[in-house]
């Protein structure tokens, strides 16, 4: 449970129920454009019973956040980290990102959202959605130096290379979430993935 519910009182709600009804309606309307008042009608809890236990919608958005991410490491940047292999590593994380942002109505990634209703007006979003850019850059460049030690790719611009990466990761987003019909989204992953077979050393091993 996040660290920013206040102590006090026993709640007399499901508190892992409103951060996943907080969740839906964050990710799916905004921060700013979901109003208090309709995080009352959906989460069904009182306006004071919301800031006894959050302290203020913002408290709210850190908690659903948390949420959030930990559901974003399992799915996608997790396994980018952890497996052994390069440049598959990274082709399975674009297809596991496409499923994730167009999946529930195109909703795109929650984070991403964020950062472009925000536009880095909010400290505490800018710097939670800095620290996330930050870890996905990580993951992509970690993944490219594996490839690199197996033989296929260069060894060189990865970090270059993680930016183009994570400068897709972002535009994706953006296409999705701003209605981009079908063909054009297939058009971004086919160009993606062409891109990856481009920095595949011609004597590679094979996948």
């Amino acid at each position: 449970m996040s660290d920013t519910l206040s102590r006090g009182r026993p709640r007399s709600f499901d508190v892992d129920a409103v951060l996943d009804g907080a969740l839906e309606l964050f990710w799916s309307g905004g921060f700013r454009t979901t109003s208090t008042r309709e995080l009352e009608a959906a989460l069904g809890i009182s306006q004071s019973s919301l800031y006894h236990a959050f302290g203020s919608k913002a408290g709210l958005l850190t908690a659903a956040l948390d949420r959030y991410e930990a559901l974003l490491d399992t799915e996608l940047v997790v396994p980018l980290e952890t497996r052994d292999d390069g440049l598959a590593a990274i082709a399975d994380f674009l297809e596991r990102l496409h499923g994730w942002v167009t999946s529930e109505g195109h909703r795109g990634c929650m984070i991403t959202n964020l950062m472009a209703e925000d536009g880095g007006a909010d400290r505490v979003i800018a710097q939670r959605t800095q620290r996330y850019r930050q870890r996905v850059r990580d993951a992509l460049t970690m993944a490219l130096r594996r490839g690199a030690q197996r033989g296929e790719i260069d060894d060189e611009a990865h970090e270059q290379r993680a930016e183009l990466l994570l400068a897709f990761v972002l535009g994706l987003n953006i296409a999705v979430r701003g209605g981009a019909p079908q063909r054009e989204i297939d058009a971004l992953m086919g160009a993606m993935h062409r891109q990856l077979d481009a920095w595949r050393r011609q004597d590679a091993p094979s996948p």
